[in-house]
């Protein structure tokens, strides 16, 4: 991640202690810091952040937004563990693991409304009403989409169609928020309704990319690294895009990465998180060159995995 960049998260994550700060006192607060840091890569507000600059906005006014999309991402995170049973999230225990799953359940409700309050107080600095009603209504349909989406993991359909339905579920579950995000920045930042429609293919497209690329991780050097266990969606027999590829599989780990390997799997994941990252790429030939969408750019670059080496699970 390049100067700017880091300064729009370095940004993000003073707005978040503010946040919390503001909320100290809440019974939930303690959940909520827990869950906050350490933060993650903090993807979400990011975009949102470029995408409104890239438009001609300001940081400034759309920052609340970017605090409330990286909160309802985290509801999201303590409501997944749970339905998953992971213990561990960012090398800690994940929030029922630590406070009980009442807590994180509540916690994460909590969460999910501030994201309303965080857009609403984007018209108090500035952002025209119409803006912010219409970001409003992006990111509520967001919401019941990425719902839409776990439910679909939760109960999927592996035949006659399992790799469409997996696409299907992914554009729900994690490219709904991620092109809500992009979406919102553009209109908080006064984009043109076609600079928004760009922006919300955009990260659709980086959505998919983004979560093949997760569906990867727990075979790279990296697993376990990035948050959940690597093997939660062996265990929980989650619709994962290699394993879909590989067929039926064992449940032993070692086993399994090697399938992956013989049978091509990962090379197909990374091939189609390539295409997704470059079909993101595209969508931002509609908007003005500028430091803030060849950061966008970037991003889709960095989502975007290396080819996959054939000698051997890494």
């Amino acid at each position: 991640m390049r100067h700017e960049e880091n300064g729009a998260a370095a940004a993000v994550e003073q707005a978040l202690r503010d946040w919390l700060s503001r909320a100290a006192g809440d019974p939930l607060t303690e959940v909520h810091r827990w869950a906050l840091h350490p933060p993650g890569k903090l993807l979400r507000p990011v975009l949102l952040l470029e995408s409104a600059a890239a438009v001609g906005g300001s940081y400034e006014r759309v920052m609340p937004a970017a605090v409330g999309v990286e909160l309802v991402h985290v509801a999201s995170l303590l409501h997944d563990d749970i339905l998953d049973d992971d213990q561990l999230r960012r090398g800690k225990p994940s929030g029922h693991a630590r406070f009980g799953s009442g807590a994180a359940v509540l916690g994460g409700d909590a969460l999910m409304f501030a994201l309303f309050e965080q857009v609403v107080e984007c018209g108090r600095r500035g952002v025209p009403d119409a803006a912010v009603t219409r970001a409003v209504g992006t990111l509520a349909r967001a919401g019941r989409r990425m719902a839409q989406g776990v439910a679909r993991e939760l109960d999927p359909v592996r035949a006659p169609d399992a790799i469409g339905g997996y696409l299907e579920m992914v554009r729900l579950k994690t490219g709904a928020l991620l092109s809500a995000c992009c979406e919102t920045g553009a209109v908080l930042g006064g984009g043109s309704p076609e600079q928004a429609r760009a922006l919300a293919g955009y990260g659709e497209a980086l959505g998919v990319a983004f979560q093949i690329r997760d569906d990867l991780l727990p075979y790279g050097p990296e697993a376990g690294r990035e948050g959940k266990p690597a093997d939660s969606d062996l265990r929980n027999d989650r619709p994962s895009l290699p394993l879909l590829l590989a067929g039926p599989v064992s449940k032993d780990p070692e086993k399994v990465a090697r399938l992956l390997v013989e049978t091509g799997a990962l090379e197909e994941s990374t091939r189609l998180a390539r295409t997704y990252a470059e079909r993101a790429r595209r969508e931002l030939d509609r908007l003005p060159q500028g430091p803030h969408r060849a950061a966008l750019y970037r991003t889709a670059d960095a989502l975007a995995p290396g080819p996959w080496h054939t000698g051997g699970a890494r």
